[in-house]
C-alpha cells in the first residue's frame, strides 16, 4: 500500500505541546509538511516547534485556549495567512475526566465538552474552505470511549461519542467536496494526559491510574492515525483494549458492562 506524502503539505495539529499531538507534529514534519502547531504551553508548544524545525519544516505556533472563539479565529487565519489553504486538520486537543456522574460538578462536564467538541467543531466549521480548496483530509483524535462508554469517564465518553456524530455525518456532506474524515481510536496511550484529568470539583487528578499497564505509544499512535488519514479510512482503531471492547460491545454487550463495573470498584 503507498504510503503517505505530506510533503510541502500545510496542516493545523491542535494539542500540539505533548503527548499525540506532539508525535503528530514530528512525524509530519519529518515527511516534510508545513505546520501550524497550536496548544495551551507555550514553553512546551516551542519546544516541540524547535524539534519539528530541526527536522526541516516550517513552523509556526499559536499558544491559545481553542474554546475562544477569537484564538479560534486568529489560528484559521494564521493558517491561511501562511500557506494558503490547508491539507490537513489534525482535531486532538482535549481533556479526560475520572468522577461519577453523580458527583460531577455541571460546569465540569460543559468544559470537557467545550474543549473536546465545541473547539474542534468551531475550528473545523473555520477551514472548512480551506480543506475544500485542497480536496483535504480532517483527522480526528478520539478514543476507545468514543466506541464505549466507561464508567466514571462519563463526559468525556459523551464529548467523544459526540465528536463521532458530526464528523460521520460531516464526512457525508463533504463527500463530493474531497474532504476525507477519518477518526482514531487508541486505547491506553502512555501521555502525561490521565495525569490532568479533572476531578469531580474541575481539580487535576495529578496522577496516572494507568501507571503501569501496557500502553502504545504516541509515536506509534501518530504513524497509525496518519497513514490512515492519508488513505482517507473512515475509522482507525489500536490497542487491544479497544479491539475487545469493540467487540463485546456489539456481541455480548451484557458481558462487557460487567467487565467494567467491576474494572471501577
Amino acid at each position: 500500500m503507498e504510503g503517505p506524502h505530506w510533503q510541502g503539505q500545510s496542516a493545523i495539529v491542535t494539542g500540539a505541546s505533548s503527548g499525540i499531538g506532539s508525535a503528530i507534529a514530528a512525524e509530519l514534519a519529518d515527511a516534510g509538511a508545513r505546520l501550524v502547531l497550536t496548544g495551551r504551553r507555550l514553553e512546551a508548544l516551542e519546544e516541540v516547534a524547535g524539534r519539528c524545525r530541526e527536522l526541516g519544516a516550517a513552523v509556526h505556533t499559536l499558544a491559545c485556549d481553542l474554546t475562544a472563539p477569537t484564538a479560534r479565529e486568529e489560528l484559521a487565519l494564521l493558517a491561511r495567512r501562511e500557506y494558503g489553504a490547508l491539507d490537513l486538520l489534525v482535531n486532538n486537543a482535549g481533556v479526560t475526566m475520572n468522577a461519577r456522574f453523580s458527583e460531577l460538578a455541571p460546569e465540569v462536564l460543559r468544559t470537557i465538552f467545550e474543549i473536546n467538541f465545541f473547539a474542534a467543531v468551531e475550528l473545523t466549521r473555520l477551514v472548512l474552505p480551506d480543506l475544500e480548496a485542497r480536496r483535504g483530509r480532517i483527522l480526528v483524535i478520539s478514543s476507545v470511549t468514543g466506541l464505549v462508554g466507561t464508567p466514571t469517564r462519563t463526559a468525556y465518553a459523551a464529548s467523544k461519542h459526540a465528536l463521532h456524530g458530526l464528523f460521520d455525518a460531516l464526512r457525508v456532506e463533504m463527500r463530493d467536496h474531497g474532504i476525507g474524515v477519518t477518526i482514531a481510536c487508541p486505547g491506553y496511550v502512555a501521555t502525561p494526559m490521565r495525569m490532568h484529568a479533572l476531578l469531580a470539583d474541575g481539580s487535576p487528578q495529578g496522577h496516572d491510574q494507568a501507571a503501569g499497564r501496557r500502553m502504545l505509544t504516541p509515536e506509534e499512535v501518530s504513524r497509525r492515525v496518519l497513514r490512515a488519514a492519508w488513505h482517507r479510512k473512515r475509522l482507525v482503531k489500536m490497542g487491544t483494549e479497544t479491539y475487545l471492547a469493540r467487540a463485546l460491545s456489539l456481541v455480548a454487550p451484557g458481558l462487557l458492562e460487567r467487565i467494567l463495573a467491576r474494572a471501577t470498584r
